[in-house]
């Protein structure tokens, strides 16, 4: 049986995580996946009253935690921002606790991602970063149409990630750019769907509000030349009044669009069909798509049977019809999050070089876009982490 110890109470582990893993704990737990323990939680910040309030076991340090979370039978939610992650993963590691959940991204450059490899690697930690679009029926749905050409080869993908993030962003500095805060998700989905790929192009744009700016925090945009030959185009928003996770393929005989869910309010996906040899024909499809649901579930079911296999113990399964468990055919177990978070962290860093480089080359004299309405005092001050 597994507890949980979440690092970090703000919007991903208290907003995201937290009621994600209620949900599962909730239900029939025939195959004793969940320990009856209560999960227990840690911040900076003093959460006491939130925690008790959420059913959680507060911690007064990551020291205390380990006496209320044995690490021995405990997934960690690391939930705190990307700059401050090696540190708290090696005090993570000198309190025994290997089996932890990273929320994306997972470094923040080359260096960090190294360092957290090397540290993996000595310390013995079974890592997972969160990539709940690696687990979305849509990419699966895109990935198989993919593989099986029902429409021919793949020639192009485009996605699109428009949302307004005007409060967090001036609240909270953890996000040094718009490349970090959307597309890990969608650039981890294009290397899923289409394989590994270079950078060809990035820019990023300031976020502007009356007199303030935040630098490189308006939008992103990025190209990919993946090694089979397909491109892909990747926008990002951050000022945008409208929210939308679109994305398009093309292949050889039709196209495909689908979009993702919004946010964690619904979780329904969209995909319609174009088949250019049948006439033209649209194929609408509603999918019903909780994916961090999906990925949590999965990487606890992975921890538990690679704790069997390690005691010796045969034929335990990933659910109780055997569903669910690495293997089992759900669609997942091809699914190398950490590999490909790994391939994320490099390519955004050669996609920041390379938009810093564009922007040295830009004429200094670019006339710059006129200021927008004033901002609140109010959205001023605090912080939580989430994208």
């Amino acid at each position: 049986m597994l507890n949980t110890f979440i690092v970090g109470g703000g919007r991903a582990g208290l907003g995201l995580h937290w009621p994600v893993l209620r949900k599962l704990r909730a239900r029939p737990d025939e195959t004793g996946l969940w320990s009856p323990d209560p999960p227990v939680v840690w911040d900076v910040q003093d959460i006491r009253e939130q925690a008790l309030t959420e059913g959680l076991v507060p911690a007064e340090s990551l020291a205390h935690a380990a006496k209320l979370a044995d690490p021995a039978t405990t997934v960690v939610h690391l939930c705190t921002p990307p700059a401050d992650r090696f540190s708290t993963l090696q005090e993570l590691a000198d309190l025994g606790y290997t089996r932890i959940v990273v929320e994306k991204p997972m470094a923040v450059d080359l260096a960090g991602l190294e360092a957290i490899d090397m540290l993996a690697r000595v310390r013995g930690l079974r890592l997972r970063v969160v990539s709940p679009w690696l687990a979305s029926s849509l990419t699966r749905e895109l990935a198989e149409l993919t593989r099986y050409g029902t429409l021919g080869e793949l020639r192009s993908m485009a996605f699109t990630q428009f949302k307004p993030r005007w409060t967090r962003t001036l609240r909270s500095n953890n996000h040094t750019t718009a490349f970090d805060v959307e597309l890990p998700h969608s650039l981890g989905a294009a290397l899923r769907i289409a394989g590994d790929a270079r950078i060809t192009d990035a820019a990023l744009t300031d976020m502007r509000i009356g007199d303030t700016v935040i630098p490189d925090m308006g939008g992103a945009r990025l190209t990919l030349q993946h090694h089979n030959g397909v491109t892909t185009e990747i926008a990002s928003d951050l000022t945008s009044p409208i929210r939308e996770r679109r994305v398009g393929l093309r292949f050889d005989t039709g196209d495909v669009v689908g979009h993702y869910p919004i946010s964690d309010v619904d979780h329904h996906a969209s995909l319609t069909v174009h088949d250019d040899t049948g006439g033209g024909a649209a194929t609408p499809r509603i999918l019903f798509d909780d994916a961090l649901t999906s990925y949590v579930d999965h990487a606890y079911r992975e921890y538990r049977a690679a704790d069997a296999k390690a005691a010796g113990v045969d034929g335990v399964s990933g659910g109780p019809d055997g569903s669910g468990g690495p293997g089992s055919g759900d669609g997942l177990e091809d699914m190398d999050d950490y590999a490909i978070a790994r391939r994320v962290v490099q390519l955004l860093q050669e996609a920041r070089l390379l938009a810093a480089a564009q922007d040295a080359r830009e004429d200094a004299a670019t006339p710059v876009r006129p200021p927008l309405t004033g901002v609140s005092p109010a959205l001023r001050g605090g912080a939580d982490h989430e994208g």
